[in-house]
């Protein structure tokens, strides 16, 4: 029918292929005796079920008076063209919802992405001389939209008002900055961002302790920058106003520094505790200056946006912890002799390479590189390196 709008085909294909599938494998499983396995898979059986029925059911009907939403588990809604206000389009990041509205600006339905041929309905309301509202535009355009903002769920007004929150900021910025020193700092901070990523480059060539210090050195640099250009400068800047005006964080090198730094740590093992302590000790010492320059700061910045500096630091303090204690470690290591009592690779994303050893009759898990892990078996010794930083942090490490 020409009138109806239907899921995506993809949809139906997902759930036979998922039915018939989990459905040979629960069946399987089931006469081989295995009963616990057979209830693990079923609910994909149902999953897939539920797909096909929804594509069945989960329909969009357009006639001449109204518009008829069908849903598997909801009821159905019936909208009259007279009771829509208009077609409101609200972007985000990375993609765009569209909703209807009636006439007290109450949302009426989402018209979820997951529909073909929505151009039936589109050409519908337009016919109807329905408008449609780029709410996005009218903010970036300062325009008064508080009459929209019922319409919005949460996740669609927490968007906006950071781009609010935003806006203020760079108005202010267009007024107290002049535009040749805004351009001299974006020079710099651009200039800056190609530094610190050619010094991972060479830290990382270096190696050993200077290789740490540079990613501290990093990291440091990065946040004292956001820091002093705090509040007019962001990590990411989202609208069209933003990019021409504000100073964009060259955080890629930070980035680097921090997967690079993150990477050296798990090769250590270290009582987490402890670790967690000196982290939030760091994160205590980083955060300080943050606070004295939002207390100084006249324009008004969303609490979100300031907790979200202080979760940096710990970020931040996260990844330097291992590292500076690491350099402050003075005392000579003791040594001990482990058995590899067995080797795995992780399954999770990182593909980590683990020996398991017993060490005094206690049993360590290590990660390892991954030459080392192809050089190791199952009953080979291993020394295991125990050292104590002046910090307090107790680290070990195994090699031959």
């Amino acid at each position: 029918m020409d009138n109806v709008i239907r899921l995506s085909k993809f949809v139906k294909n997902l759930g036979i292929v998922t039915t018939v599938l989990f459905l040979i494998i629960v069946l399987v499983t089931f006469v081989t005796g295995n009963m616990g396995v057979a209830i693990c898979f079923m609910p994909f059986v149902f999953l897939g079920i539920a797909l096909i029925l929804a594509y069945k059911k989960q329909i969009i009907v357009v006639n001449e008076d109204e518009i008829v939403f069908s849903y598997l588990v909801k009821k159905t809604q019936h909208i009259k063209y007279n009771d829509i206000r208009c077609i409101l389009m609200i972007p985000l990041n990375g993609r765009t919802d569209v909703i209807l509205i009636d006439k007290m600006y109450n949302r009426l339905v989402t018209l979820e992405q997951v529909y073909v041929n929505y151009d039936i309905l589109y050409d519908t309301l337009i016919k109807h001389e329905i408008d449609l509202v780029d709410f996005g535009e009218l903010v970036e355009q300062n325009k008064d939209v508080s009459k929209y903002v019922p319409a919005l769920n949460w996740i669609e007004k927490n968007f906006y008002k950071s781009i609010c929150n935003e806006n203020t900021t760079i108005k202010n910025m267009s007024k107290t900055i002049e535009k040749e020193k805004r351009k001299k700092t974006k020079q710099f901070l651009k200039a800056l961002g190609w530094i610190l990523i050619i010094a991972d480059a060479v830290a990382f060539f270096i190696g050993g302790k200077t290789m740490l210090v540079i990613f501290i050195m990093v990291l440091m640099i990065t946040y004292a920058v956001y820091i002093k250009y705090y509040p007019y400068i962001f990590i990411e800047v989202t609208t069209k106003k933003g990019q021409e005006l504000a100073y964009q964080l060259p955080f890629m090198g930070a980035a680097i520094a921090m997967l690079l730094s993150l990477n050296t740590s798990k090769l250590f093992n270290y009582e987490f505790g402890n670790y967690m302590k000196i982290t939030a000790i760091i994160t205590a010492l980083l955060a300080l200056p943050f606070i004295i320059k939002s207390l100084k700061t006249d324009v008004p910045q969303k609490f979100g946006r300031k907790l979200s500096v202080v979760f940096a630091a710990f970020i931040i303090a996260f990844t330097i912890s291992f590292p500076i204690n690491f350099l402050f470690t003075f005392d000579g290591a003791t040594h001990e002799i482990a058995i590899v009592t067995d080797k795995k690779i992780s399954s999770g994303k990182t593909r980590d390479r683990e020996l398991y050893v017993s060490c005094n009759g206690k049993r360590e898990i290590y990660t390892v590189s991954n030459s080392e892990y192809e050089n190791t078996s199952i009953g080979d010794s291993k020394r295991i390196c125990r050292r104590k930083s002046a910090l307090g942090l107790e680290y070990s490490t195994i090699h031959d």
